[in-house]
């Protein structure tokens, strides 16, 4: 007898031997499932326990809910990256609930409380077959995209390991067996069930196949499919808590609903003073110093490669790759800390998984973090590795040593003499702190030169436009001359926390002895430190970079610039000014009132924007030849100028003394026609009152 045409009939050719296997694996999945998530969570919660902001995470729940459900973080920047993943998740979804809703209907409706049908039945069970079609098919077809981009189109960023294509196989293979089954059972009643070909599209064109099979035959295929499918799926969902690359469609919700809460470009300050008093680890040596964020992170890696492929370092020849950090990390640990069999020796990463190598190619970019689709912050764990070598080890690149010395001894990484703070001012009407105060003259911003602009004979120019904008938009501002000191920020990079602390609150002391709530600063890296990291020791100010002011004071009417300048212009993005700070419009809306200039943007701009290479303490170590991340960025901003006609100069402009001094050294090395110019030189060359050498 047929099924009424308005439901089917639940376990249709399957024997009682066949029921009986099926509950038996069933039961068996759900133990093994069980058993792996625990494992699982035990592995995490052998790290180091962590707080959790549980009101900031409810606070940004939604928002993080609404980039689960819709795939955003994995759709941006590759469209067809977010359809595939969206059509595999939610494929598999609908499927498992549709599932879910098979069992319920049958062991509690028909078998627990005895009754014939349950609610699949009627205008649900049409809309049920007709869903269950539609995200059968964008499951498959979301599969066969993956396969696609892996291994026809071969997405660079992409591995080709043996589960990469077992994976999507089996879970293809169970998306097949299912549209078999189902099609074997709409062919052995054919017209019996006439809402097939418009409530079970996919099923239907399936049993066309099947028309001319004798019906025992049809059974017995039916019958070996159906336990097929069945095997396959519960091997599936078994595998989920055991295999890495699996793992992360549990995981991977957690850590993007727990993601780290703190300010980008925030790093956490350490006791140091108690670490050595106490013996405690500084920074992270062996898995055990990670923490249970750290491992959460780890477990949900599914080696897509973004972090990889937007990683300057990794994209210049260099061994650092932010997703291998994140897979041997996570290979160690469950080596150390095993799901089954007996756990292995525990060994300094740096010495068994990690080379010393790829932690010190790393700019701080933050490349990795931004790029992530699950939230996963491989740059916390490289620089907790570099506070551990240089803490409790004392090792790091040779050239570091003499940046060291000059921070201790004289306050700046160019090892200068404080004397000389205020050279790049002479000629200049530059008032200090000290000055203004006893003169009892107000001062609306503390102006925050930085090393760079303070030393460099180049950056020095960056430092006297400024001046000369300030000065036409008639802005109070002083400085503190001698008095400043470098923020620490690239010691705190470098893993030097102790030498970062001790700047810190000996520049927190000198600003509170002034009273300084607002600072303006020329370098990114200093805006960062002072406005984000200060805090946590008693440097609470209202932190502005000039780019902000700038665009502010051309809004107000504050600023005018008439003077035009004849120049085609690719703009740089510093990283501690854009993805540290997501800074990206001030700059570009200077550019577009400064008169005759053309603006062109580098294929990677904005939140894809690439390293110069001086991030991270990096200025002051020695690049490999070869493998220069400067030199790679001034090639993309030559392919940039390549798409304009413009006769003008060709100029890279950026918003960043470090960026300036990488960006000119790697125009130079490639003999290239440009000008390496900072937004305020241009800015100031564009006033009416003319060049900043003017305003002295």
């Amino acid at each position: 007898m047929p099924p009424n045409p308005v439901t089917r009939e639940i376990f249709w050719n399957i024997s009682p031997l066949g029921r009986g296997v099926f509950y038996a694996f069933a039961l068996l999945t759900v133990f093994a499932f069980a058993y792996g998530l625990w494992r699982n969570i035990r592995l995490v919660l052998q790290a180091k326990p962590v707080t959790v902001p549980w009101k900031q995470v409810g606070a940004g729940l939604s928002r993080r809910l609404a980039a689960l459900l819709t795939n955003s973080s994995v759709a941006r920047g590759n469209l067809m990256a977010g359809v595939m993943h969206s059509a595999i998740m939610w494929g598999f979804i609908a499927l498992f609930i549709g599932t879910v809703l098979v069992a319920v209907e049958y062991d509690i409706f028909r078998v627990l409380l005895g009754r014939s049908t349950g609610f699949l039945e009627g205008r649900f069970f049409l809309s049920f077959e007709l869903v269950l079609d539609i995200m059968g098919m964008l499951f498959l077809a979301g599969l066969l995209v993956a396969l696609l981009r892996r291994y026809v189109l071969r997405a660079p960023q992409m591995t080709w390991k043996p589960t990469d294509l077992l994976l999507p196989v089996w879970l293809l293979v169970i998306g097949l067996t299912g549209f078999l089954v189902e099609g074997m059972r709409l062919a052995a009643f054919g017209s019996a069930l006439p809402y097939a070909p418009s409530w079970s599209p996919a099923g239907h064109l399936v049993s066309q196949l099947f028309q001319t099979v004798e019906p025992a035959v049809l059974r017995s295929w039916h019958a070996t499919a159906w336990l097929v499918h069945a095997f396959l799926s519960f091997g599936w969902i078994a595998a989920l808590p055991y295999t890495p690359k699996v793992t992360h469609i549990l995981a991977a919700s957690f850590n993007v609903i727990l993601a780290d809460l703190r300010l980008k470009g925030r790093l956490v300050t350490l006791d140091v003073e108690a670490a050595f008093e106490k013996n405690l680890p500084l920074g992270v040596g062996h898995i055990q110093d990670l923490t249970r964020k750290d491992l959460l992170d780890l477990i949900s890696c599914t080696e897509c490669g973004r972090c990889e492929a937007g990683c300057p370092a990794h994209f210049s020849g260099k061994l650092l790759s932010p997703r291998q950090i994140v897979v041997k990390l996570r290979d160690q640990a469950r080596a150390e800390y095993p799901l089954t069999g007996a756990a292995s020796d525990k060994q300094p990463i740096l010495s068994s998984s990690i080379k010393s190598e790829e932690i010190w190619a790393c700019t701080t970019c933050m490349a990795c973090v931004e790029v992530c689709p699950v939230a996963i912050d491989p740059l916390s764990k490289i620089l907790e590795l570099r506070r551990n070598e240089v803490m409790v080890h004392d090792r790091y690149p040779e050239t570091l040593g003499e940046t060291f010395k000059g921070l201790e001894k004289r306050g700046n990484p160019w090892n200068q003499h404080p004397s000389s703070r205020l050279e790049w001012a002479r000629g200049l009407s530059v008032r200090t702190m000290a000055q203004a105060v006893a003169a009892g003259e107000p001062v609306e911003y503390l102006l925050w030169v930085g090393c760079s602009a303070a030393f460099d004979p180049r950056n020095q120019k960056i430092a006297r436009s400024l001046v000369a904008i300030l000065q036409e938009a008639k802005i109070s501002f002083a400085v503190l001359g001698e008095e400043e000191s470098c923020t620490g920020d690239a010691a705190r990079r470098i893993g030097h926390e102790y030498l970062y602390q001790i700047q810190a609150q000996q520049n927190v002391d000198t600003l509170s002895g002034y009273e300084i709530r607002k600072i303006l600063t020329l370098c990114p890296h200093c805006f960062n430190c002072l406005g984000k990291e200060y805090s946590d020791f008693g440097g609470n100010y209202e932190v502005v970079h000039y780019v902000q002011l700038v665009r502010e004071l051309l809004d107000t009417g504050r600023l005018r610039l008439s003077k035009p300048l004849d120049a085609v212009v690719s703009y740089h993005d510093s990283c501690y000014l854009g993805r540290h700070n997501g800074i990206y419009d001030a700059p570009r809306d200077i550019l577009a009132r400064i008169p005759g200039i053309q603006v062109v943007e580098m294929k990677r701009a904005r939140e894809n924007g690439m390293c110069c290479g001086s991030g991270g303490g990096l200025m002051w170590v020695e690049e490999e030849p070869g493998k220069r991340v400067n030199e790679r960025r001034v090639d993309q901003v030559m392919e940039a100028f390549e798409s304009t006609q413009h006769s003008g100069a060709r100029v890279l402009a950026s918003a960043c003394p470090f960026c300036m001094t990488m960006l000119e050294d790697g125009v130079a090395a490639r003999k290239l026609p440009v000008q390496g110019k900072d937004i305020a030189e241009l800015v100031a060359e564009a006033l009416i009152r003319g060049t900043p050498e003017a305003a002295g």
